[in-house]
């Protein structure tokens, strides 16, 4: 796509964004509270899309080091945490849910988590540890004001757009032999998601350790 074409593209994806930012607000206004959540799921995707071609804009400008000033900003912005625990598990961090693509697009998740593995590998002192038989976790947390009816099931498409991602970097391989999934959600002062490689033997006290608030996001098991 020629660079004026992207402009009008991302032209008419503003005006979407708009549409239902002004239409959240007015159903907001209306306390029509039901509906404007929903729609603010609309306008989440919408927002996604946006950023994602904004991003692409950005690098067909002919600047040669706009893939590196593109990574910048989105490391500011969207800041994801990568780290080996002291039990030698790993933890990536999300300050927010997984964004949902419809349509099988992850491109967005792709843009965020790629430079942070990547420093991640950079500044790791192991950075070639490999898990063989291993677990990996995704545990949802929200925002405990959040109604339970906005609580998102794991998206199939988000999730294998993250293995394939942590593969590359940290597991020999995987197939359901080598790699187990688990999910679980929590509610807590903000949403955000945590993903988790163990080794399978440590799974269970990996358990313990998140039951016991011992690592990850604390959980509020009743509102303040």
């Amino acid at each position: 796509m020629r660079f004026d074409e992207m402009l009008l593209t991302a032209q008419r994806r503003q005006q979407k964004l708009q549409e239902s930012l002004y239409l959240t607000m007015s159903l907001e206004n209306k306390c029509q509270f039901e509906s404007a959540g929903e729609e603010t799921l609309r306008l989440a995707a919408e927002a996604e899309k946006f950023a994602v071609l904004t991003r692409e804009l950005a690098r067909c400008t002919g600047n040669p080091r706009a893939k590196e000033l593109v990574d910048a900003i989105i490391e500011e912005n969207v800041p994801v945490t990568a780290e080996f625990t002291p039990e030698g598990w790993f933890k990536l961090c999300f300050p927010a849910m997984l964004p949902r693509k419809e349509g099988g697009k992850v491109d967005y998740i792709r843009g965020i988590l790629c430079p942070a593995m990547k420093r991640f590998s950079a500044s790791s002192n192991d950075p070639r540890r490999e898990f063989n038989d291993s677990v990996i976790i995704f545990r949802h947390v929200y925002d405990y004001q959040r109604p339970e009816r906005l609580f998102r099931d794991h998206d199939n498409i988000e999730i294998n757009a993250v293995v394939d991602i942590l593969t590359l970097h940290l597991l020999r391989s995987d197939s359901p032999m080598r790699l187990t999934h688990h999910y679980c959600s929590a509610k807590g002062m903000a949403d955000g998601t945590e993903v988790y490689i163990v080794e399978r033997k440590d799974f269970v006290r990996f358990l313990l350790a998140l039951d016991a608030g011992e690592i990850g996001a604390p959980e509020i098991r009743s509102d303040p």
